[in-house]
């Protein structure tokens, strides 16, 4: 249990360091000077012509708003910084769960939040210094964000059995929404306090520093070396988790796990799942504060919403799914399947209530669809997630740096996406239309074709050398004596 929560620390603690950007941002830049110059030239902005952002539109209601800040960083320059850390994420994505797998994931963990603990120290100076050198201290900060997922993955394959892996997906996963909400309630109010937006940076540096320390003590590659559990829980694992302390040795079987249609179901579901979560985590304030003219307060805790209704039914969603398939109520495969089918739908059209159904004269209800969206939205852990998990255990690092590559395309994708509409100046006014609506349609696509495909079972390709060779054993056995009975009967 305690590993799962060091996880889920590890999780909170470079989550928060890399979302509370998102937060900050509003607070950092002086967005007033910009709106005034689309209103001058004539854009087709939709800072000028919503009706909801007029309540903002001049710089003394901006301020008394809470969104004071002095760098000007254009528009676009702003939702760039969003995909710099993605690029520093593709580099490490590559390797990071061979890895892992190869040579364990504690020390990468390390030396990945070692990164992000140093860019978000340095964060204030690099920011005021200059823009260029802020987008690429974001890019060092990816190639840390590069090794988190396949790292964890990793671990959780070394010390959970399959009938607990929901569970403890969901719990070690709550990391990321425990920093999503929380991290976006400490930062409003900070940037709202005489600190202002740099403390941020330093409150969040610090906490990775203290973390690093308890990482370093109590964690360990696999629970054969661990010295802080006992004897019968240690043969436990050792027994149920398809695993081993030695160095894995096996060839990476790379055409069949390329080609392997359970995974690739799995990982179209990640790329679609992470377009979402790119969506919410980094573009949802400036989202409330277009379209519902929020103050900054309440933006904090609008934006709190989906990733805190998120927290609590993962938490709700991996017990239960792990009971349905203890109680054999379900197959592994279809219990995934239903919970990821839960996940695209609901989640869908929580986004697509949000964007027509919510506005400034009642902000209320899009509460109401944030918590529709989060609730649902956790299920996927449930289903796609638990499959990465289940259909390859030995190849669990492996598995997650492939699916994470494609799943931080959608990462890549969102940010890159809003600038070019902002840059050609493309129907500026639907910008968060098309977006949404993007996310959706492929969000959906992917849980149908999970729906056909997806699994929860060890693929053949991915169990150990020994049990492949015990499967042959038995077939040409089978063989044998089928063919001797064949010949009596002649």
């Amino acid at each position: 249990m305690w590993i799962c929560l060091l996880l889920t620390t590890a999780m909170y603690i470079c989550q928060s360091m890399n979302v509370s950007l998102g937060m900050s941002i509003v607070c950092m830049v002086n967005s007033t000077a910009y709106q005034s110059h689309n209103l001058t030239e004539g854009t087709n902005s939709s800072l000028s012509i919503g009706k909801c952002q007029s309540a903002l539109d001049d710089p003394e209601s901006s301020i008394n708003a809470g969104y004071d800040g002095d760098l000007l960083w254009s528009p676009a320059q702003q939702t760039l910084l969003f995909s710099a850390s993605v690029y520093g994420s593709f580099i490490t994505l590559f390797f990071s769960g061979y890895l892992a797998d190869k040579f364990g994931p504690k020390f990468l963990v390390m030396g990945a939040t070692s990164i992000f603990v140093f860019v978000s120290l340095l964060t204030p100076l690099a920011a005021n210094y200059s823009y260029k050198l802020f987008f690429v201290m974001r890019i060092l900060m990816g190639l840390g964000d590069g090794f988190m997922f396949p790292c964890s993955g990793s671990l959780a394959g070394r010390w959970f059995p399959s009938t607990e892996k929901s569970t403890a997906a969901a719990l070690y996963t709550s990391g990321r929404q425990i920093a999503a909400s929380l991290a976006s309630l400490i930062a409003s109010n900070l940037c709202a306090s005489s600190l202002k937006w740099p403390s941020v940076f330093y409150l969040f540096g610090t906490l990775g520093c203290l973390f690093l320390i308890i990482w370093f003590i109590f964690v360990s590659n696999h629970p054969s070396s661990n010295k802080f559990i006992c004897e019968a829980e240690r043969q436990y694992l050792m027994a149920n988790c398809n695993t081993t302390n030695k160095k894995n040795t096996n060839k990476v079987p790379w055409r069949k796990m390329l080609t392997s249609l359970p995974l690739l179901s799995a990982v179209f579901c990640n790329f679609t799942f992470i377009l979402q979560a790119a969506m919410m985590q980094n573009f949802l304030p400036m989202f409330l504060k277009e379209n519902l003219g929020l103050p900054l307060h309440s933006n904090g805790i609008y934006t709190m919403m989906p990733f805190a209704s998120q927290l609590l039914f993962k938490n709700i969603c991996g017990p239960a799914g792990d009971y349905i398939k203890r109680k054999k109520i379900m197959t592994d495969t279809n219990c995934v399947k239903m919970f990821q089918t839960i996940a695209s739908i609901g989640s869908s059209f929580g986004m697509l209530a949000l964007l027509f159904l919510s506005d400034c004269e009642n902000p209320r209800m899009a509460l109401v669809y944030l918590f529709v969206f989060g609730t649902t939205f956790s299920a996927g852990i449930c289903g796609f997630f638990t499959s990465l998990l289940s259909i390859a255990p030995m190849y669990s690092g492996t598995c997650f740096s492939f699916s994470m590559f494609f799943a931080y395309l959608g990462h890549f994708l969102i940010p890159n996406l809003l600038t070019a509409i902002i840059q050609m100046d493309f129907y500026v006014a639907y910008k968060w239309h098309m977006i949404i609506l993007f996310c959706v349609v492929l969000h959906l696509s992917s849980g149908l074709i999970f729906l056909f495909y997806g699994s929860a079972e060890v693929q053949e390709w991915a169990k150990p050398a020994q049990q492949q060779e015990k499967l042959e054993e038995k077939e040409i056995r089978s063989v044998d004596i089928y063919g001797s009975a064949l010949s009596l009967d002649a």
